[in-house]
């Protein structure tokens, strides 16, 4: 990895550490089934955030199971963040009616 790399992983580490961080927080004082679903996205993305980085680093390397020729631990990484959110906003929406 360059030093370029190196920055920008440590970045994403610490940054998506303090976003886990503040939604465990939200959590906490706010316990309604949108903040749950907002704090499963971001332990999933930040989650994603560290299996890329073992990847990247040869620390963890891809199942030989695969789903459409996608690893099938990358492709839930890549699709349950995203769901997580949808949900998240859905039930906070329907909320406000």
């Amino acid at each position: 990895m360059s030093d370029s790399q190196i920055i920008l992983s440590a970045l994403q580490l610490c940054l998506g550490g303090l976003c886990a961080f503040a939604a465990i927080l939200l959590c906490a004082k706010k316990r309604s089934a949108g903040v749950i679903c907002l704090l499963a996205f971001v332990l999933t993305s930040y989650a994603r955030t560290v299996y890329q980085l073992l990847c990247d680093l040869g620390i963890v390397t891809d199942l030989k199971v695969a789903l459409f020729g996608v690893p099938l631990l990358t492709l839930a990484f890549e699709s349950v963040p995203p769901i997580f959110l949808l949900l998240a906003l859905i039930i906070m929406i329907a909320k406000k009616k």
